[in-house]
Order: C-alpha cells, then structure tokens, then sequence
C-alpha cells in the first residue's frame, strides 16, 4: 500500500510539475535547464556527508514590475551520492542507514531580485518526494519533504551560475526531522 501512495505522489508531482512549469508569461527563450554539483551535510546528531547532482529545468511564469521581481518554476532530479566518513562509534550511534544514497524529484517556486543588471538573489519554496528517507546518517522521516531554497547568481546572455544553499526537511510532520543542507554551485550554458 505504502509503494502505491509513493507512486500515486510522484505521478501527480511529476505531471503537475510539468503542467504547470510554463505561464502566461512563459516561452523557450526564458526557460532553461541547468546542471548543479553540491556537498551536502546530514542533520541530526552524527549526519555524513555527500556529493550531489542537480539538473533542473526553470521557466518564468511572470514578473512582478511593481517590485521588479520574477516568479519562476523549477523543476529538478537530484541525485546525492554518499561519502560519509564517520567513525565506527558515530556509525553506531547514527539516526538512520549510512549506506542511503538518495534520489528525489522536486518542484518549487522561486522570486528572483535582480540586485543589478547580471547579478541576482533568488528565494524559493517547494516539495519534493525521496526513494529514501534516509540520507547519510540523518533520518528525513518521510520520502516526502519540503525543498527551501536561497541563492545569489550572475549571468550573461549566453550562461548563468548561482550558488544555492537549499535545505530538505519534512516541516516536523513525522517524528525524525534530522533534514539536510546543502551548497551548491549551478553553472549553465544557454542552448
């Protein structure tokens, strides 16, 4: 029962994902994929460390000329990579399996401030749902945890890099909320 409500979760997020990642306001040249690579430390008392992968399809759904902002969706697989290096007392004593590498599927919402002509603040909102709800040692609780987001990036007319700290938690809904935080780099060429 647990595998079909994951399934059933991950479709609609998926599909809504997708339908409603355009706008009004949105057309090919303002929508771009991006590739990110992070490290990451688990929460919780004996969290590890790990290696991530972002690739993440945004589109502007509309600016806000009134206080000059962009609202945009972003789409993203991220993929995090063990590399924990704790020792044989911390393993013991760790929340949740070390060996979890993880997978997710996320949607969020961003505001998007351009504090010059190429350099910008972003601040996000979304969800997203796990294979695991372990992390290197931290126990997430749940597959399904909410994705917060800020960052600070510059761009061109031909590329763009931002560097993100994003932080994974499920909001204290289940009983373990160790969560993750995670820094990354993005760095993007325009196609």
């Amino acid at each position: 029962m647990n595998n079909i409500k994951t399934l059933v979760i991950a479709c609609t997020l998926l599909f809504s994902s997708i339908t409603f990642a355009g706008g009004t306001k949105s057309n090919l040249e303002s929508s771009k994929y991006f590739v990110g690579i992070g490290a990451g430390d688990g929460g919780g008392a004996h969290g590890g460390s790990f290696n991530a992968l972002r690739i993440s399809y945004q589109s502007l759904l509309s600016n806000n000329t009134t206080y000059d902002f962009d609202y945009l969706s972003d789409i993203a697989l991220n993929i995090w990579k063990d590399d924990s290096r704790l020792s044989a007392s911390d393993k013991a004593t760790a929340t949740s399996d070390l060996d979890s590498s993880n997978i997710s599927l996320s949607y969020s919402r961003v505001i998007r401030k351009y504090l010059s002509k190429n350099v910008f603040f972003d601040a996000g909102l979304g969800v997203s749902i796990h294979n695991n709800e372990s992390m290197n040692g931290s126990d997430l609780g749940s597959i399904y945890q909410f994705e917060n987001r800020l960052g600070i990036g510059y761009e061109r007319e031909t590329y763009r890099s931002v560097l993100n700290i994003f932080h994974y938690s499920n909001g204290g809904l289940e009983g373990k909320n160790d969560g993750v935080d995670i820094l990354m780099l993005s760095v993007s060429k325009y196609f």
